[in-house]
Parts: structure tokens; C-alpha cells; sequence
């Protein structure tokens, strides 16, 4: 679908949704909203990258939603799709366009319509607007294997980024449009991982996923959903790191989104919960998979500071059986160049 049919698309959709418990409005209601997308200090995607080998390709939204709810309510009332306007003084993209709604008091909740992974529901009242992602199929939970001294996690796939901006907002009663200006930034924290690597070159797919970390976010709010025993999964990658001695530096890496992880235990008696799984299958479909427990690596300064988690560990393949023969697949060659982790 062209971007010219998406967006008569959304906008009609747009239309016939502001039909259902919507109060009309007059045209001194008319305002224009523009968005602002801060792409700013963004660890691992636009700054802070520890391995340049593996650089997220982040993308640029193409269309933004707008939401207006009561301030006593918080029941949505008006809602418009804008798209992409142009650059502004300072060179960032902007969105902009209009939206129906009478003078008064809103909150106003703006987020961009594109994610392929990241989903959104509770549109209708702000403290349930909330982003997500699917559960993974259920073949993929095969590759890891449960923990008898801790509960079993709902995993889930990591999400898109998704660029949110929340504002008050007082609309007075003019003839002229009103324009309201907003910024909005990622809801996404985004981690580099990596341990090394002995005998990668037998290595053929890998994957991980990773413990106590938040399934959705009420963005409305700004509250992380901690609610819920949950892990992320993302597939990994073999690279190197040139800080790591050389004939020693293969790495199994990867930069990888989540809605945030779960605030530290206070009471330093409660068992860990935290932990990663990785699942490395060879060429001749073995199977080698390693668990640790990411309490200590969360709690590094690099880790804190720059969203490093740098394991100082090493997952060994053992080198292919001679004789007979087992299925494989094609070789994993080292990444290198941008990978595409959402919009």
C-alpha cells in the first residue's frame, strides 16, 4: 500500500472511530498538532555503541497518532493521524497536522502508528493505553530449557521503538488555528550483550532471551507493566571485539529492545529472578545452551550508564562428529553492517 492510500486509510479510519462517543465539534475547535521526534541520546542505537559491527538501523516513523482524553475522565474524545511535515530549524522531523476539538482543558497523548512488532490497545481512556508485543510461538519455547530454582517466564518478541509525547494542554477559543507544539522520544530501552565465543565457526543460528523484564508499557501514563513474570527473546549474532586479546575475541552478541527492566530487588535476601538463556544450534544440528544468572551484570557501572552488559563468560560448540551425518542448515557468517530493529 502507498503512503497516499495508508493515509487515506487512517484517515477514514480515523473518521470512523471519532463517530463512536465523540462529541462533535465547531470549526473554532480546529488545531494543529505538531510533532517533534527526538532521536537523541539513544544508547546503542545513536550513541554509546560498543560494537560498531553491529549498529541498529532505528529507522524513521511515517505516520504519528494523536490522541486528546478528558483531564477528569481521561476518556479519549478526539483523535487525527498526521504525517511526516518536514525539518525544522534545529534539522529534526517533524509531523504535523490537524485535529477537531472543542476549547478546554486535555491531556494529549501522541505516539507514531507503524510499529511491525509493537502493538497498541486501550486507545479509548489514557490509563489503559498501553504497547505490547505477541507471545512467542510456542515451537520456540522448545529451544530453552526450564530452571527447576526459578518460575517459568512468559516470553515474549522484543518491540519496535515507539516515539511517545504526553502534554497538557489548554485550548482557548479562537477563530485562527491553534498550534500545539510537542516532543516526542523513545519508550524503548535498548541493550548491548555479549560474551565470548570458542569454536563459533561451527555455530549456524543463535538465540537468547532474557528474564524480569517488562511485557508492555501504559504509555498513557508512563508506566512500565511489571505485573507479569516476563522475558524477551532476540536472536544473537557472531562478531568480534577488538578490545578482547587477539585469537581470543570471537563474540556471540547482540543489541536487542525491551520496555524496561524490573527496578532492583530492595531486600538483598530475595532470591534472583534475573537471568539469560542462550541457545546456539551447529552445523550438525547439536544443540548447546548456557544460563546465567544477570543479577551482578545489571548492576555494572557500564551496564547503568550505557546499557553494556558485557559478560565476562564463554559458551564453547563442540567441533562436528566425524563420521555419519546429522541435517543442518547453511553457515552463520559474522554480522556485519546494520540490522533493522524498528521504526
Amino acid at each position: 500500500m502507498s503512503r497516499i492510500l495508508k493515509f487515506l486509510f487512517l484517515s477514514l479510519l480515523c473518521l470512523l472511530c471519532s463517530c463512536e462517543r465523540r462529541p462533535l465539534v465547531e470549526d473554532q475547535g480546529k488545531v494543529r498538532v505538531r510533532v517533534v521526534l527526538n532521536t537523541d541520546s539513544i544508547a546503542n542505537v545513536t550513541c554509546g555503541i560498543y560494537n560498531d559491527r553491529i549498529v541498529p538501523s532505528l529507522g524513521m516513523p511515517d505516520i504519528f497518532r494523536v490522541m486528546f482524553y478528558e483531564r477528569d475522565t481521561q476518556e479519549a474524545v478526539s483523535q487525527a493521524f498526521i504525517t511526516r511535515g518536514g525539518i525544522d530549524a534545529d534539522g529534526r522531523v517533524y509531523y504535523e497536522g490537524k485535529v477537531f476539538v472543542n476549547p478546554g482543558s486535555y491531556d494529549m497523548v501522541c505516539y507514531n502508528f507503524d510499529t511491525p512488532s509493537t502493538l497498541v490497545r486501550g486507545e479509548n481512556y489514557k490509563s489503559s493505553l498501553e504497547a505490547f508485543t505477541s507471545e512467542i510461538a510456542d515451537n520456540i519455547y522448545t529451544r530453552f530449557k526450564s530452571r527447576a530454582d526459578a518460575p517459568e517466564p512468559v516470553l515474549y518478541y522484543e518491540p519496535d521503538h515507539l516515539f511517545v509525547a504526553r502534554e497538557e494542554v489548554s485550548i482557548p477559543s479562537v477563530n485562527d488555528e491553534y498550534l500545539i507544539t510537542t516532543e516526542a522520544r523513545t519508550i524503548i530501552d535498548t541493550y548491548y550483550i555479549q560474551l565470548r565465543l570458542v569454536n563459533g565457526q561451527y555455530a549456524s543460528n543463535a538465540v537468547a532471551m532474557i528474564t524480569d523484564l517488562a511485557p508492555s508499557n501504559r504509555f498513557g501514563m508512563g508506566e512500565p507493566e511489571f505485573g507479569l513474570y516476563a522475558g524477551t527473546y532476540f536472536e544473537m549474532y557472531r562478531s568480534v571485539d577488538a578490545r578482547i586479546r587477539a585469537g581470543e575475541n570471537d563474540v556471540l552478541c547482540a543489541v536487542f529492545n525491551t520496555f524496561g527492566k524490573r527496578p532492583d530487588h530492595i531486600a538483598p535476601t530475595v532470591e534472583s529472578q534475573l537471568y539469560i538463556s542462550f541457545n546456539v544450534l551447529t552445523h550438525d544440528g547439536n544443540s548447546v545452551e548456557m544460563t546465567l544468572d544477570m543479577d551482578s551484570i545489571f548492576r555494572t557501572p557500564q551496564a547503568r550508564e550505557k546499557h553494556w552488559l558485557l559478560i565476562d563468560k564463554e559458551i564453547v560448540l563442540p567441533k562436528p562428529e566425524s563420521g555419519g551425518f546429522k541435517p543442518g542448515v547453511e553457515g552463520w557468517d559474522e554480522q556485519i553492517g546494520e540490522i533493522e530493529i524498528g521504526k
